[in-house]
């Protein structure tokens, strides 16, 4: 079966109403209901098309991912530019050298946590129900958002900012993205607990 620009479309209803509505992306296998007809009548067909010659089956999805991940409510002519572009190569580039870029979110929230004192469970602490510093280096995108969601599978934290964090706008946004994004992180646990380790109590 050839692959096209309408399957392209699936992938992009389907990524979008993971991020956007209660649908499940994985449960559901990226299967979405659309018709073909209905497809050649839309003014921006073309840009599905484009990118059906660009990307593969496989790198598209991660492509839809990366972008809907920054913000869900892109239309597909925003997302075919220069940025959307960078989205995904920031992305696919974690996604291939996934304890390369980790490491180095590691290094960077310790130099971040030691050139102001903080202990390591005080940068994941909210105080006064304000940001974490941790939150802080992710909303700076000083670290990477997969490496936000392997540290909270491995410590469990966002349940605790949850409840802690007052403000109700931007990390309510975050948690759902990172909620969202979780499934379509794949990467070594054990790996990752022994990255922390060598990084946090080796070089203490």
């Amino acid at each position: 079966m050839m692959y096209g620009g309408f399957d392209v479309f699936k992938t992009y209803l389907a990524v979008k109403n993971h991020f956007t509505t209660d649908y499940d992306y994985n449960k559901y296998g990226g299967r979405v209901t659309a018709k073909l007809e209905s497809f050649t009548k839309r003014p921006d067909r073309y840009f599905f098309h484009k990118l059906s010659k660009r990307y593969n089956q496989r790198d598209i999805l991660d492509y839809f991912v990366s972008n809907f991940a920054v913000d869900g409510n892109k239309w597909v002519g925003n997302i075919i530019n220069n940025e959307g572009t960078e989205n995904y190569t920031r992305y696919k580039r974690y996604k291939d050298a996934f304890d390369y870029h980790f490491r180095n979110d590691c290094v960077s929230i310790r130099n971040d946590f030691a050139r102001r004192d903080i202990s390591f469970d005080d940068g994941f602490f909210v105080h006064s129900g304000q940001h974490p510093r941790v939150l802080r280096l992710h909303i700076q995108r000083k670290i990477h958002i997969q490496t936000t969601i392997i540290l909270d599978s491995i410590l469990s934290f966002s349940k605790v900012w949850d409840k802690k964090i007052t403000e109700k706008v931007v990390w309510p946004k975050i948690s759902l993205t990172l909620a969202k994004l979780k499934p379509f992180v794949y990467y070594n646990q054990t790996q990752a607990k022994l990255i922390m380790k060598d990084v946090w109590i080796k070089n203490n």
